[in-house]
């Protein structure tokens, strides 16, 4: 065979594998410019997602490996606050330009909350940020912003994935991972700097696993690495392996119950998780907690103060908060946007209601209209259970296990989303509601990138 055969044989091959990906590869192409325009548009003023103290730890991990319980913040972010200011709060007493730095006029009297996490996060944002930074000449916080469009990118692999071998079509797929790059939550997680850029990822890794190793067509010992990572870039992360577990539980219970009814073994039965296929399951859960409990009995041996940051926020915890974090664990963490409560309109609030409507009706109404079977029932089941009980259970073990409780914003409870997508994916069948999802989808960016134009020329 000559050079000149080889050539038609590989542009073949490539047109078949692209044609094969489509939707993933559409995927990643609308994340990239959707993301990247959005993180461009909107400035270096500073999310108030706490986007000041994840700066301050992305400036100090080169230099210090970790950020310590009852340390400052450093002049660094003192200076960029003063120049960049935060959304919708201002300079914070922080002169641009000067050489005073006012400490005690930032967050908690100039205590940085972010002894906290690990530095693995922040190592990303620097190493996918810094080469931006020194290729580009964009600003060093919108450079480590950038790693965010890359952890989107990542996500959007992952979901897609998921949706195709949950089943969902390829139009189903694509408006489902468009809307999710579309949603308030991307805006507010993925250009900024943020460590919630990897609850998501990990929520659909842990599901696709736990899936394919119920098919039989992926090992569970993939789930223990992913128990040991997840808590090790965000600690609440732990949370992820929520509807995987339940969904494992629901689906050997359920077979269980088949093989006892019928009395015989049949082809469905035989295939459910074995005792084998749990040893590696409850092995991930346990791992991801023991990781949980040693850096948190860790952070307060590397104190170096004895100042113990109360930001002045915590409230007893109630069965009325319990009942309001499960009313919002669906569609909270997907249509999460602090900005509604700043905006001089409604607007910007009222445009993500369908997002809500979308979240619900798909969890809600796969509950009400979708027939048990064994592929897609506990699926459906441990979505419904898990998106309601996260935060609840959140909630309660923050309260034991440090006797304080904060309101919980939706957004601790995003590693539900992936979940509620593939849902989404089996009630999204009729090709016109698909196309309106998508069309809707488009919608948000357009409403995305107006609100990034807006805050840029605000703040």
């Amino acid at each position: 065979m000559t050079d000149q055969d080889r050539v038609p044989q590989t542009s073949t091959k490539i047109r078949r594998w692209a044609l094969k990906h489509w939707v993933a590869l559409t995927l990643v192409l609308v994340a990239a410019v959707y993301g990247g325009a959005v993180t461009l548009l909107h400035g270096d003023a500073e999310s108030p997602i706490d986007e000041t103290v994840y700066l301050d730890y992305t400036y100090k991990v080169w230099d210090q490996g970790l950020v310590h319980q009852g340390e400052k913040f450093g002049p660094d972010i003192a200076h960029r606050v003063g120049c960049d200011t935060v959304v919708p709060h201002g300079a914070l007493g922080q002169e641009c330009g000067s050489d005073t730095v006012n400490l005690e006029a930032l967050p908690n009297g100039g205590y940085t909350t972010g002894s906290g996490y690990t530095p693995v996060y922040f190592w990303t944002v620097r190493i996918i940020g810094d080469p931006i930074h020194a290729l580009t000449g964009l600003s060093e916080v919108s450079s480590w912003r950038m790693s965010g469009v890359v952890w989107l990118i990542g996500t959007v692999l992952l979901l897609s994935t998921l949706l195709r071998r949950a089943g969902a079509s390829n139009l189903a797929a694509l408006a489902l991972g468009v809307v999710f790059i579309a949603s308030p939550y991307v805006w507010w997680t993925n250009t900024y700097v943020s460590t919630d850029v990897s609850v998501v990822p990990f929520g659909a890794a842990v599901l696709l696993v736990a899936m394919e190793a119920r098919k039989g067509r992926l090992s569970p010992w993939w789930l223990v690495p992913l128990g040991v990572l997840a808590p090790i870039f965000k600690i609440t992360n732990l949370l992820v392996f929520g509807v995987g577990l339940l969904y494992l539980l629901i689906d050997t219970v359920a077979r269980w119950w088949l093989r006892r009814k019928s009395g015989t073994s049949d082809e469905s039965a035989a295939v459910a998780p074995s005792r084998r296929m749990w040893l590696p399951v409850l092995l991930a859960a346990a791992l991801a907690a023991v990781v949980q409990v040693v850096w948190m009995r860790l952070v307060p041996l590397l104190a170096v103060s004895d100042v113990i940051v109360d930001q002045g926020v915590t409230v007893p915890l109630t069965g009325s908060q319990l009942v309001g974090l499960a009313m919002s664990g669906i569609a909270g963490p997907i249509t999460h946007n602090p900005f509604a409560g700043y905006a001089s309109t409604p607007l910007f609030g009222m445009l993500f209601m369908p997002l809500t409507w979308l979240a619900i009706a798909s969890v809600i109404g796969a509950l009400m209209v979708i027939p048990w079977d064994a592929e897609r029932g506990p699926v459906i089941w441990a979505t419904a259970i898990g998106s309601v009980a996260a935060l609840p259970m959140l909630a309660i073990l923050m309260w034991v296990t440090t006797g304080t409780y904060f309101p919980l914003p939706a957004r601790y409870g995003a590693g539900v989303i992936p979940a509620v997508l593939v849902v989404g994916g089996y009630m999204l069948r009729n090709r016109v509601t698909t196309c309106i999802t998508l069309a809707y989808a488009g919608v948000l960016m357009a409403v995305g990138v107006v609100l990034a134009v807006h805050i840029g020329i605000t703040y």
